[in-house]
């Protein structure tokens, strides 16, 4: 899965959300022990944010997974922006605001005492820090770490940075800095409705030794600095002690810490990349929590285990298949069309998703999910998602392909070649989508090779693919959709373009009447959905189990994911 920016982290990276309240993450109605949800976890729907509370009593230690290894440390860089690798930097990257499990930006009151917009003309936010906010090396969190993050991110101050997203940080006009750096002010040019969503913090201090704050060049080496380097720094209430590449990264209380002090010794993320390991981890206790892209022998196994709590929920994630426009034959149109047309997402559905989760549906959009305001279904009425390999044919026919001895020829007479579809290792329900697409896609001529890929961001961000499966992992803001999309956004890494669209997308990232930015990006979806640049699936299932023994620790499905609050973890205090 995919996020962007940080806790806030847009969309893992995002696609979708408003900034209303969607709902509760549950998908069980009936607020108890239902199917998919146990008894430890019964009253989220109705306390999302306060579900599976208590106290914590002091020490102990928890050991929980992570699916994919981490490409890099900087989750603002556009490899480095994928959800294991947030999950972890969430308990030392500090920003304003943190998204709960209700969807809805919560002011991050560790780190500030305020922050309010107080002008409209021209649009103004002032961010008031508290005045014992530090570094792990006692350096202050202020100005100057909100000027790194602008200045890395504006696509003007350092070009060659790869941002994983421009959006709100390339409308900002200046910042400004008072009361010792504690007292940040910015002004924007033009309005950016989504303030909330900016600056995760990152040290200045550190980026000055890797680099420099005034040049392009001196950018470029302090943003790189933070990709490979293991962080010996933190703003955050836990440290790296440990980390064994592609095997474990270990958390301890950073000592520096400014908020109240975190109960773990310790916390371990264990990178498990074949899901098969997972419950056996799970039920042997070598893990006490998994948070997971389920399937169904998971899910029923999990269930059977004593005394873990489980959820299944549904909230701003959403799977979806991807081309890649910068292979010639995919940048004909007619052809991304029948490809879409002759995939059956139902098919998909009844045989992966669907077995477990009864609420799993084919998805018609690619800005919202249904119950959001604003959502409406595009996908079904152009025939993509059908599986219906005859109007996938006359497509092709229509526009001088061929089909000549169970192969796909151009209109040129060319061959289509092979195409590469690639799903993460280790991941069942996306082996077996992958196969389906493949012998969809064989009726229409076309070879698929299915390959896996260890390195997500790595494989998206150098187009190292044909045809991808992955997820985006939403925010509650709607801007950072102008990155999936437009010609030049950081998250459009199958090089799609439509100049309409991209003045659509545009005009949505600035909008501040929240009914218009809806209709901005149904506009925009409207033109996009024709030109089969990623077909959605559906909206995906994220599933938590973790011991009873553990309390504050619950579902959050949206691109903050359940360390938004790692610092309240802990071991359960005995009831007096």
């Amino acid at each position: 899965m995919r996020t962007r920016s940080k806790r806030l982290y847009g969309l893992v990276a995002v696609a979708a959300a408003s900034l209303l309240v969607v709902g509760a993450c549950s998908t069980n109605k009936g607020g108890g022990t239902g199917n998919n949800v146990s008894a430890g976890f019964a009253d989220c729907e109705k306390k999302p944010n306060d579900c599976n509370g208590g106290a914590n009593k002091q020490g102990g230690t928890i050991t929980a997974t992570l699916e994919k290894t981490l490409p890099n440390f900087n989750v603002i860089d556009a490899d480095g922006n994928t959800f294991e690798t947030a999950q972890v930097m969430n308990g030392l990257i500090p920003s304003p605001f943190v998204v709960f499990p209700d969807l809805t930006p919560h002011l991050n009151t560790d780190l500030m005492v305020s922050a309010e917009q107080t002008s409209t003309s021209p649009q103004t936010i002032v961010y008031k820090l508290k005045p014992n906010a530090t570094w792990s090396d006692g350096s202050a969190i202020g100005l100057d770490d909100f000027m790194y993050a602008w200045k890395v991110q504006n696509g003007t101050d350092c070009p060659d940075c790869t941002a994983a997203s421009t959006t709100g940080y390339e409308l900002i006009d200046k910042i400004e800095g008072s009361d010792n750096g504690k007292t940040i002010t910015v002004t924007f040019k033009e309005a950016y409705p989504d303030w909330k969503a900016l600056f995760s913090l990152f040290p200045a201090s550190v980026a000055k030794k890797n680099g420099d704050m005034t040049t392009p060049a001196g950018l470029k080496k302090a943003f790189d600095g933070f990709k490979d380097a293991t962080p010996d720094w933190s703003g955050g209430a836990y440290v790296v002690t440990d980390y064994q590449k592609d095997v474990s990264i270990t958390l301890s209380p950073n000592p520096k810490w400014y908020g109240k002090k975190p109960s773990f010794d310790k916390i371990t993320f264990r990178m498990i990349t074949d899901q098969a390991q997972e419950v056996p981890a799970l039920q042997n206790r070598e893990v006490q929590y998994i948070y997971a892209q389920p399937n169904q022998d998971m899910v029923t196994q999990v269930k059977a285990i004593p005394d873990v709590n489980y959820t299944l929920g549904k909230g701003l994630v959403w799977e979806h298949i991807d081309l890649n426009l910068k292979n010639t034959f995919l940048a004909d149109k007619a052809l991304r069309q029948a490809i879409f047309t002759a995939i059956n997402v139902k098919d998909i559905i009844s045989k992966t998703v669907g077995q477990f989760f009864p609420g799993a549906a084919p998805l018609g959009s690619h800005n919202f999910v249904p119950g959001q305001p604003g959502y409406k279904d595009y996908v079904t009425a152009t025939g993509q998602g059908s599986g219906d390999a005859a109007k996938a044919t006359k497509i092709l026919t229509d526009a001088g392909y061929k089909i000549e001895g169970g192969k796909l020829m151009s209109p040129k007479g060319q061959p289509v070649p092979t195409l590469r579809m690639r799903h993460t290792e280790g991941n069942q329900l996306r082996a077996q989508s992958s196969e389906l697409v493949q012998g969809a896609l064989k009726q229409i001529g076309i070879d698929v090779k299915i390959e896996v890929t260890k390195t997500l961001g790595n494989t998206l961000s150098t187009g190292d693919y044909d045809l991808i499966i992955f997820a985006w992992v939403g925010t509650p803001f709607v801007s950072g959709n102008k990155d999936l999309w437009s010609t030049k956004g950081g998250g459009n890494y199958g090089k799609y373009s439509n100049p309409q669209a991209d003045e659509a997308l545009v005009s949505a990232a600035k909008e501040t009447d929240e009914s218009k930015v809806r209709d901005l990006l149904n506009k925009a979806d409207e033109l996009m959905t024709p030109d089969a640049y990623v077909l959605p699936l559906y909206q995906k299932p994220t599933f938590l189990a973790v011991y009873k023994d553990f309390a504050n620790i619950r579902d959050n499905a949206t691109s903050s994911g359940p360390t938004y609050n790692i610092q309240e973890w802990g071991l359960r205090a005995a009831a007096k």
